[in-house]
């Protein structure tokens, strides 16, 4: 076989398998590229509305985020969204604290489910509800006073009762402390607006009562801090135990302190991860892991309880530890992402007006050029006045001056308006041959 036809076939397959080797590689990087477009155009979005008086709103916004970075979601807050747009745009699910009620009507009308956090939204039927084991709190908290006292007047501050929270929690308190006859228990309910109501009728009542009353139950951070405050303006902290039922930053530092007898973690960390885990299961329509109901006007509602306990004077420096920490690591997510999206502003309006900067350029350029290329209509006489000034001075050897002399002439001509056009219409020739100049050096260039 001559040499030609051997390098002929071996030239032809090769070129053969490099074609198809090289449809098959482009089709494969057009594949990569659409999926690539795909995953960005699909990202899944969690719009989320939590309650802005919940002590613990930056623990669950961790244990949800946390989560969600994982799995490339994004997390979009009610809170910090512009009014140009709808709120709840592109999200797939709300999950709903609380915050502006009408975000619960606008899921509504645009048929995005909802999953409630801690209560039950009023006039929606959520897809589900997370919420910390209230029953269990109340009884925890009981138990943690009648390990002090068993006699005596006891009182209780009561969220609000509508809240069925509120409800299991004054359930559970009463569940233990109806054991103990010789203590006598008065409820101070709270319904949403009136906490300085309660304050008042607590003072009202220690006041009539200084010397036996044993304990108070506060249900929540904020009528702990109540409480706090009152017992100590009436000097009977040290004398009345305060049992709180939501354990935060600052009540752990009040037990740290002493002015507080013992409180309830109900893990807002854990609530939040919940939230997410199920908010990913509403979306992708697979079955909830439902081991608890709860009754509303809607139905009954599947239910994720998050287990609770007690924090004592045992285990409160580990609680206090990892409370701090998560919000530790909470506030330099928040802070992190204040920054980018700080950046992402700036970096916005810069362009805004680096385009702005050039449109003006282009602007003066052009009407400077219009005022250079034209004669105002009915021009019949031109004048130039050229105004030359000289300034001498006279030096001795070492260069000081020893006087100066200045020398002003001014000239005046007339030009003819004829010669100033001529001279106009030469220099855009000249332009426009260096711009073709250019053109056709650049196409050679490119050859």
């Amino acid at each position: 076989m001559s040499k030609k036809l051997r390098f002929l076939f071996i030239f032809f397959p090769l070129c053969l398998s490099l074609t198809i080797s090289g449809c098959g590689l482009q089709d494969l990087l057009g594949k990569n590229k659409n999926k690539t477009s795909a995953k960005t155009q699909d990202q899944t979005i969690i719009a989320v509305s939590l309650n802005n008086e919940d002590p613990n709103k930056l623990l669950i916004s961790k244990g949800i985020e946390d989560l969600a970075k994982k799995e490339d979601v994004q997390i979009k807050y009610m809170d910090s969204e512009s009014e140009k747009e709808s709120p709840l745009k592109d999200a797939k699910i709300l999950i709903y604290q609380g915050g502006d009620t009408s975000i619960l009507q606008k899921s509504q009308a645009e048929e995005i489910p909802v999953l409630a956090l801690t209560q039950l939204p009023s006039g929606v039927k959520p897809e589900g509800i997370i919420i910390p084991d209230q029953e269990k709190a109340g009884e925890l908290m009981a138990q943690t006073l009648v390990g002090k006292t068993s006699e005596g007047q006891v009182i209780v501050l009561q969220g609000d009762p509508n809240e069925t929270g509120s409800q299991e929690l004054l359930a559970g308190n009463t569940a233990v402390l109806s054991k103990y006859p010789k203590l006598i228990v008065h409820t101070i309910a709270t319904p949403k607006g009136s906490e300085s109501v309660a304050r008042t009728s607590l003072i009202d009542f220690l006041q009539k009562n200084p010397d036996t009353v044993q304990g108070i139950l506060a249900h929540n951070e904020k009528l702990a801090v109540q409480a706090s405050e009152v017992l100590k303006q009436m000097q009977l902290d040290k004398k009345i135990s305060l049992i709180g039922g939501q354990a935060s930053i600052p009540s752990l530092d009040r037990m740290s302190k002493g002015s507080q007898s013992g409180d309830i973690d109900t893990a807002p960390y854990l609530q939040g991860a919940n939230a997410y885990q199920w908010a990913q299961k509403v979306i992708k329509k697979e079955p909830l892991e439902v081991e608890h109901s709860l009754t509303s006007e809607q139905g009954e509602i599947p239910a994720k309880v998050v287990a609770v306990k007690a924090v004592t004077p045992a285990n409160l420096a580990v609680t206090q530890k990892s409370y701090t920490t998560t919000m530790q690591s909470a506030e330099q997510d928040k802070k992190k992402k204040e920054q980018a999206s700080d950046k992402g502003s700036k970096e916005k309006e810069q362009s805004k007006d680096e385009e702005k900067g050039q449109n003006d350029t282009k602007k003066e350029e052009g009407q400077s050029g219009d005022q250079q290329g034209g004669l105002p209509q009915g021009v019949e006489k031109v004048t130039e006045r050229v105004k030359t000034e000289t300034t001498r001075d006279y030096l001795d050897a070492e260069g000081k001056v020893l006087g100066t002399e200045k020398t002003v002439n001014e000239q005046v001509k007339t030009v003819p308006p004829e010669m100033l056009k001529q001279q106009a219409e030469q220099s855009k020739d000249a332009s426009k041959e260096q711009g073709d100049q250019a053109k056709d050096k650049g196409k050679e260039e490119g050859k």
